[in-house]
């Protein structure tokens, strides 16, 4: 029974993440074609969104992270980081 609860729990937090993911893809979308400068906020990714947009892996990620000195902000324990902020090098 427990670990049935587990494996929807799982399937839950993945939808929601894909949600997530989904969400940010279709903002970006929105704010390339608007040309209403006042509509383009801040855009943050999570670590996962992050790797996928520089093709990296988890290990360049944190090195990354730490020499570029990336621009994070946390919320409920996940953290974001600023889009703008990822230029490296």
């Amino acid at each position: 029974m427990d670990e049935e609860i587990l494996q929807k729990l799982d399937m839950v937090l993945k939808t929601q993440q894909e949600l997530m993911s989904a969400q940010e893809e279709l903002r970006t979308m929105m704010l390339a074609i608007s040309d209403q400068p006042e509509m383009r906020a801040e855009v943050w990714l999570t670590k996962e969104m992050v790797m996928a947009k520089l093709f990296i892996e988890k290990r360049s990620f944190y090195r990354k992270r730490k020499r570029y000195n990336w621009i994070i902000k946390e919320i409920a324990g996940i953290k974001y980081y600023l889009e703008s902020s990822l230029e490296i090098g």
